[in-house]
């Protein structure tokens, strides 16, 4: 079935959406052959005159080149979107999900751009749109939910019962820690309420990411209040507070003191608590000024969490990793650690299980969801060897200690020599591992693709030739892959 051009009615310069210009990649043979002509990857704005006036050399020039699917993901050889593409899904959000047929047409015409999970996700909509014909994606994805939440409770379950069955091979001085994490998760899960413990730092890691949304003004005055709350008087024994510590409290946040609710004797028995309570309700308040419910959400569930009042807490891979982290903190045994790790990555999340992806967004607004759906095939620009930002020399010099020579991290650098293209959720995967030889998790064609594609854009004069020449010789180091530059034309830069 032909569905392309699709007009969605919308009366300004981008109110017929052709998605053949969106998808349709640049051949070779779309690439004049004169190097004296101009080249412009379809109004992208990436253009020369002359053999080699002008190389690509920011990231943002760079990232052009993945428009139309001109250039793969050095990793897994699939098409990107760009950020002017998916704004355009964006603005169009809700005309797409006014009908679930029509979002899973369009959305497996880009299904070059996407995950298989999320493949897999959108021909299930298809399925479900044939069944209840003329119905919205929401009312789709409502009827799709309860199936899900059961296929994915009995998964997050088995992978549990597996960590759990680890639990002899502790020492036995973690056996206590390690059933309230897992009887904790089992709660989680099934949204049984309980008396969840608080944590600082889990609080401050999700007010980080809902806060995005706010005015930058605002953002940096929640935040500085927010880590008043992981300063560590709090994990003190004494639950009264110094009184000159508490004055530079009240002025850091901006509390007047003298306003109702807002007094608190320093000698108080539960005065930690209470500042807690306090400092929440100031950033409540806040929220409240800038309509952001999440936050206000957010900050009711962990005033409970400080009261012992029972709450339904949504399970977190990322807060029950890092719970067990601390638990194995000090677990010397590695086979043991590597054990724990394998499981743990058998976690499903939104990007590798189609079921998660359905339940952690099933209340959100369906702009919300088509705009997450999408948000891992943005091209991002990937640091071929890892540049570790928030690694010390010192730190790597300690992991390194017991690394044989082959194996052992170098730090990146920040320019085109050791820049690629990559999809967000595979940069992301990439991180700062080890990723060489047998380690190697991604498709060695889809490499050697992306270089013989650099090759015709530096025989174009988009590149300089010094500059894919490294990027090979970084992807070889990280990777053990030789990279063969045949037919690239050399000229002294």
């Amino acid at each position: 079935m032909r569905i392309l051009p699709i007009t969605f009615g919308i009366k300004n310069k981008n109110s017929v959406i052709n998605s053949q210009t969106l998808s349709t990649p640049l051949h070779q043979n779309s690439i004049p052959e004169n190097n004296t002509d101009t080249f412009t990857a379809n109004n992208s704005d990436i253009s020369f005159n002359g053999k080699y006036s002008t190389f690509i050399t920011n990231k943002n020039e760079l990232k052009k080149l993945a428009k139309n699917g001109h250039l793969g993901c050095i990793w897994c050889g699939g098409s990107m979107f760009t950020q002017n593409e998916l704004d355009m899904f964006q603005h169009v959000s809700k005309r797409l999900s006014s009908s679930g047929e029509l979002f899973s047409r369009v959305m497996l015409h880009f299904k070059d751009y996407l995950p298989s999970e999320r493949i897999k996700l959108v021909k299930q909509i298809s399925n479900y749109s044939r069944a209840f014909p003329n119905n919205d994606l929401k009312y789709i994805l409502k009827k799709m939910t309860p199936s899900a939440e059961k296929r994915l409770i009995h998964k997050q379950y088995f992978i549990l019962h597996n960590i759990q069955k680890l639990k002899p091979e502790l020492p036995t001085e973690l056996h206590k820690d390690f059933d309230i994490l897992i009887n904790h998760s089992k709660h989680r899960i099934k949204e049984i309420p309980y008396v969840s413990e608080y944590s600082a730092k889990e609080f401050c890691y999700q007010l980080n990411k809902l806060a995005k949304t706010l005015p930058l003004k605002e953002k940096e005055e929640i935040l500085k209040i927010a880590q008043i709350l992981t300063h560590p008087i709090f994990k003190e024994i004494d639950q009264t507070l110094p009184e000159k510590w508490l004055k530079r409290v009240y002025l850091q946040a901006k509390i007047n003191p003298n306003r109702k609710g807002n007094y608190l004797s320093p000698h108080n028995f539960n005065a930690k608590d209470k500042l807690k309570l306090i400092l929440l309700n100031n950033i409540t308040e806040k929220a409240k000024n800038n309509n952001n419910l999440s936050i206000i959400k957010l900050c009711e569930l962990t005033k409970n969490k400080i009261l012992g009042v029972p709450v339904k807490v949504q399970f977190s891979n990322k807060a029950f990793t890092y719970k067990l982290y601390e638990i194995l903190e000090n677990v010397k045994n590695e086979k043991l650690r590597n054990k724990f790790e394998k499981q743990i990555k058998k976690l499903p999340t939104s990007l590798s299980n189609k079921d998660a992806f359905i339940v952690k967004y099933k209340n959100e607004p369906t702009e919300i969801i088509i705009s997450k759906l999408l948000a891992d095939s943005l091209v991002t620009i990937e640091h071929i060897t890892p540049i570790l930002r928030n690694t010390s020399d010192k730190e790597l010099k300690l992991i390194n200690k017991n690394l044989s020579k082959n194996n052992r991290i170098i730090r990146g650098i920040d320019n085109i020599d050791n820049w690629a293209l990559a999809h967000n959720w595979c940069n992301l995967l990439h991180g700062c591992k080890n990723i060489k030889n047998e380690d190697f998790p991604f498709s060695k064609e889809a490499g050697i693709k992306y270089f013989k594609t650099l090759i015709n854009d530096v025989n174009q004069g988009l590149l300089s030739a010094d500059s894919v020449i490294n990027m090979a010789k970084n992807y070889f180091e990280q990777t053990g892959i030789k990279i063969k530059l045949n037919g690239m034309k050399y000229t002294k830069e």
